[in-house]
């Protein structure tokens, strides 16, 4: 009888030694970040989702021109069991990199680095577009619009090509996003057959029809009154 019970608490030791090995052994190990998010429902500046690209421990997301990247809210999905610090899901500054860690199951790290970035100005480039007459004969516009938001609008006469002469240089706030009326600073204006130092200030909007195509509204004052053109222009 002795034997026998002595036999079943070995047999009984044995087992609880080994569920307690297969437990050890069931703890995951896996830390990644499986997704990256901006969504749109939970940041009130965005009209979409954007997608975060993850290759290897880096992850970088382009987001909508013109987001203020000091407040935005990730969405990141990581492995089954795994914790992720900082949180997902609060409000977080992308101005410079940010470093999350993963920490598994079994309490092994790993760190990862998101970087973001606002696409660039859809703006940007030479356009051209008309003919259209707003009291001064049939015109062609010509804009050159630059990334930091120095704008040339040139009022070309049809017949002669010759520059009218209430064609502009300025500049704006470059983070100016489209379908809102936009200051422009008029620095010169073209008279005399030469660029001269004039300052007044000028109301511009712009829509994005394609990136080879936008809509550009022109007003003569800041704020804005009656608009003097709306013009589509394509890409140069």
């Amino acid at each position: 009888m002795v034997r026998k019970i002595t036999f079943l608490a070995l047999f009984l030791l044995s087992g609880a030694v080994f569920l307690s090995s297969c437990q050890k052994e069931e703890l995951s190990g896996k830390k990644e970040i499986l997704s990256f998010i901006f969504e749109a429902s939970k940041n009130a500046q965005l009209d979409r989702n954007f997608l975060g690209d993850i290759n290897g421990t880096n992850v970088s997301a382009e987001i909508a021109f013109g987001t203020d990247v000091v407040q935005l809210i990730p969405t990141i999905e990581i492995s089954p069991r795994a914790t992720v610090s900082p949180a997902a899901g609060q409000v977080t500054d992308f101005t410079g990199p940010v470093i999350y860690t993963v920490t598994a199951e079994d309490g092994t790290t790993k760190t990862f680095t998101a970087t973001v970035a606002p696409a660039p100005a859809p703006y940007i480039g030479k356009w051209g577009g008309g003919p259209i007459d707003f009291g001064l004969g049939l015109m062609r516009v010509n804009a050159e619009i630059t990334d930091d938001g120095q704008i040339t609008l040139e009022f070309v006469q049809l017949m002669t090509g010759d520059k009218a002469d209430n064609s502009i240089k300025g500049y704006f706030e470059p983070v100016s996003r489209q379908d809102t009326d936009i200051k422009v600073i008029q620095t010169h204006r073209w008279a005399n057959s030469n660029w001269n130092n004039e300052t007044c200030d000028r109301t511009i909007m712009y829509h994005v029809n394609s990136p080879q195509n936008i809509k550009l509204y022109y007003c003569l004052c800041f704020p804005r009154t009656d608009w003097c053109f709306q013009l589509n222009l394509a890409k140069q």
